[in-house]
């Protein structure tokens, strides 16, 4: 049996188009020609197996660094502490190896980002993730720190935006407690679709229905991890431009629960591997976190789950990190003596040897498993605690030094996904955690991930001025639309001259803007980013009278589908980084 789904969009967005008006240069001419220059930063972290603790005190020299296997020249290289409290700390504990008085001691504030996922996660969950973290926040915000706290139920909220007060983190706590978690809910739905039948007692007849009922069933998982995973990326696209240190630490259960999961026979497994396409939506989440400048924590409160047998005979680790007690996990399991193993082949396959196999274990393993590879390639941990006080205590510490190292890379916005690897030649038993992959993404992607974060935190301004106007829907036969009761929309989207920064080059005046659709449905389940760069040219001896009354027209159409949906256009300018957002709203 083959496991897999296609993900469903929203709406697809047809072709984009520059409309001219009487302003409009027809040339269009890009100015765009100067050479951009890639410095990619890595934070690393280098433990002594030996002591448990963090080395200090190497230099750039120190490290190699390779990107796809290449060696890099590090550019840059510091020694970070996220305050002088930590560095006077480190040197009353270990005063042989902190540089001398005399030597600068340099700083970095951590932009620590908590975002908690009422979404999947059920009260319990909840409830020690806020006591864990009230608990840290009552002995104060540690030098350092601006710490902002999300929550995402659906939509997403900020509760705490770049705080060090400790009072109004616990206030906003507090708030948490009374918002339904919705995780119980999710566990509830994904078993009834999974139930037996009412009249046999059973489903799954037959090799063809079983694997029909699993595509169904990975296809609503995948729609609900998907939602999840968008508002992570926008929250980090929310906080991307902070300085400092970038930190996300996101409780979540990684994927939905379900109370009750089918079994199935050794037969439907032959020559038939299991394929999981939430795992790749996570470690694409985790590249693009890189990209951010994210480092990730995933925080699974609800411990490890002792009803299922993948967390025996897996021995699933807390985290990757030799920084965390791995032992505090299974506290509660210590008579099972579990062999705690670096990561699960995401690519496991059903064993056809046995008589059957229950689909819970292998999603239990196989969620477990993507959490642990996400997150540490962005040089993160998954940790699988209850005790969430001890998790951010222990985060906290990882925090308090690191190491920043520098490259320029030979692409810039290529869009793939680049390997990284660093190394202390000198020392090969030190471990040096640091993130591990990311995707370089073109310019116009970055532009549009902001839009849409801005987008989903309810933003509604529009210092552009921009227009949206909304033509008669095209509703004859389509291709591949048939059935389907999709309809063309067309938009178009006007922008004064008037309130755009145009630079004057020569004869002309020009601005760039940034044009993003995307859309959402009822459920949450939204639509790929559309994203266009637009330059908008003027001829000098015509700029004042575009400014005084023109406008530079936009045009595109949108294919939308039956149902409640909203469209999002939004328009970033590039020069002053001036971002517009207009919602429309359209029903069955």
């Amino acid at each position: 049996m083959t496991l897999f789904v296609r993900s469903a969009a929203v709406i697809i967005l047809v072709a984009l188009q520059a409309a001219p008006t009487i302003f409009a240069d027809e040339q269009n001419v890009r100015f765009r020609g100067e050479a951009t220059v890639n410095v990619v930063e890595v934070p690393v972290h280098v433990i002594d197996p030996a002591t448990g603790e963090a080395v200090i005190g190497l230099t750039g020299d120190d490290f190699e660094i390779r990107e796809n296997g290449s060696p890099q020249e590090v550019s840059n290289f510091a020694e970070l502490w996220r305050s002088e409290s930590d560095a006077a700390e480190e040197a009353a504990l270990r005063p042989t190896a902190i540089p001398p008085d005399d030597q600068d001691i340099r700083t970095r504030t951590v932009e620590l980002v908590y975002l908690l996922d009422l979404y999947l996660m059920n009260k319990e969950g909840r409830n020690r993730a806020v006591d864990g973290l009230v608990s840290s926040f009552r002995n104060g915000v540690p030098d350092g720190q601006n710490v902002s706290l999300v929550v995402y139920d659906g939509t997403l909220e900020t509760l705490v935006d770049r705080s060090d007060d400790p009072r109004e983190l616990l206030d906003a706590l507090d708030e948490v407690r009374y918002m339904r978690s919705r995780g119980d809910q999710q566990t509830i739905a994904l078993t009834q679709e999974l139930a037996p039948s009412e009249v046999s007692g059973e489903r799954d007849q037959s090799f063809y229905e079983r694997r029909q009922r699993s595509r169904e069933f990975i296809a609503e998982l995948e729609k609900r991890v998907l939602r999840v995973g968008n508002a992570a990326l926008a929250t980090m696209a929310r906080y991307a431009t902070a300085d400092g240190r970038r930190v996300l630490v996101m409780f979540t259960p990684g994927h939905p629960r379900t109370k009750w999961s089918p079994s199935y026979g050794a037969v439907d497994y032959v020559n038939a591997a299991a394929e999981y396409p939430v795992h790749d939506l996570w470690r694409d989440i985790a590249h693009e976190a890189a990209d951010l400048g994210f480092t990730v924590y995933i925080v699974d409160s609800s411990g490890v789950r002792a009803d299922f047998g993948s967390d025996v005979e897996v021995g699933i680790t807390d985290t990757l990190d030799d920084s965390f007690d791995r032992g505090s996990v299974f506290r509660d399991q210590a008579e099972l003596a579990i062999e705690p193993v670096t990561a699960v082949d995401p690519d496991f396959a059903f064993d056809p040897g046995g008589e059957t196999q229950d689909l819970g274990n292998w999603l239990e393993q196989t969620r477990k498993s993507m959490m642990l590879l996400a997150a540490t390639d962005t040089g993160g941990a998954a940790i699988f605690d209850t005790d969430v006080g001890a998790v951010v205590d222990r985060v906290n510490r990882a925090l308090g030094h690191h190491y920043s190292l520098a490259y320029v890379a030979d692409h810039s916005g290529d869009g793939k996904t680049h390997t990284i690897e660093v190394r202390v030649p000198a020392h090969p038993e030190y471990r040096v955690v640091a993130r591990r992959a990311y995707v370089d993404q073109p310019a116009a992607v970055r532009s549009g991930r902001r839009i849409r974060s801005a987008m989903l935190f309810g933003a509604d301004a529009n210092p552009l001025g921009a227009r949206v106007e909304v033509g008669e829907a095209d509703s004859r036969f389509r291709l591949g639309a048939a059935g389907s009761k999709r309809v063309t929309v067309p938009l178009e989207i006007k922008i004064p001259y008037g309130r755009l920064d145009m630079i004057e080059r020569g004869d002309r005046y020009s601005s760039t803007v940034w044009i993003t659709l995307f859309a959402e449905d009822a459920a949450g389940n939204q639509s790929a980013l559309s994203t266009h760069e637009q330059s908008i040219t003027v001829a000098a001896d015509r700029y004042r009278e575009a400014v005084a009354k023109g406008y530079f027209s936009y045009r595109t159409g949108v294919e939308i589908e039956g149902g409640s949906q909203r469209v999002f256009v939004g328009l970033q300018e590039e020069v002053s980084g001036r971002t517009s957002i207009v919602p429309l709203e359209f029903g069955n």
